[in-house]
């Protein structure tokens, strides 16, 4: 959950470090938020069978965390 409202950027990234989706880039208010990633890159093609990591940027904070893609 945020701790304050405030900027927040969730993004997906392969295990090269390249960005491959945006999720959430904006305000968000404080408390609790959900978000269901469909396992597509920005131009909308589902991405191959593989590691991803998330990564969440708020409160001047950074979180990671792996993601596993299975098709």
């Amino acid at each position: 959950a945020l701790s304050r409202s405030g900027p927040v950027e969730l993004t997906v990234f392969d295990v090269a470090g390249r960005r491959v989706r945006s999720l959430v880039q904006g305000e968000l208010e404080a408390g609790s938020h959900e978000v269901i990633w469909d396992g597509l890159d920005e131009a909308g093609h589902p991405l191959s069978s593989g590691i991803y990591w998330t990564q969440l940027q708020a409160n001047g904070r950074s979180f990671s965390k792996k993601a596993t893609v299975l098709r």
